[in-house]
């Protein structure tokens, strides 16, 4: 064997070390998220939704929803689906900080967030969360734990669904007409 082909092949060998190296520390970086919400359905009984000092609460009763605040209101499906299907399937993407003091920055903080809570037919606190929708990104959110001090990135957009406005979730249902009324 001659020296120079000693030399590729050593070279070729160390470079093979290198990408396979690189490959398994690249792979520390990937995401590995999970839904702020893993339950069923049928086991959330009572959700709660605050900003500032305003709130929705919604609460299910056998299988229909109603809000607190609004009893004669019905409550729209297709929202309830969107908590479900949506926001609570939001994930984690990317830590953004662990710091407490950057809460504010992100739109996390106890006062600036929304907050979305979920209890079990128990009345105990299943989650809780805080989002923030601070900065330029309209495809990502901020998300905090409320025990916690981490602040993720989401991989979806769902602060427009952590609306406290009673009317957003329900509507008044149609009067019903009465033979008194074609008079």
């Amino acid at each position: 064997m001659t020296n120079t082909l000693k030399y590729s092949l050593g070279v070729f060998f160390v470079i093979v070390l290198l990408f396979f190296y690189n490959k398994s520390s690249q792979s520390s970086y990937d995401l590995k998220s999970k839904p702020i919400f893993d339950g069923k359905r049928e086991s959330v009984f009572r959700i709660l939704i605050t900003e500032h000092d305003d709130y929705v609460e919604l609460v299910k009763k056998d299988t229909t929803w109603s809000i607190t605040q609004e009893l004669t209101y019905k409550v729209k499906d297709n929202q309830i689906d969107k908590i479900f299907n949506r926001l609570l399937k939001v994930e984690q993407e990317m830590l953004i900080t662990t710091k407490s003091e950057k809460w504010e920055k992100f739109g996390v903080d106890d006062s600036l967030g929304r907050h979305i809570q979920v209890f079990d037919e128990n009345d105990n606190e299943v989650i809780h969360y805080v989002f923030g929708n601070s900065g330029q990104d309209w495809q990502h959110n901020y998300i905090r734990e409320s025990k916690s001090n981490d602040v993720y990135r989401t991989n979806d957009n769902v602060y427009f669904l952590l609306n406290s406005n009673t009317t957003y979730w329900g509507e008044k249902p149609p009067e019903e007409k009465t033979e008194n009324d074609n008079d």
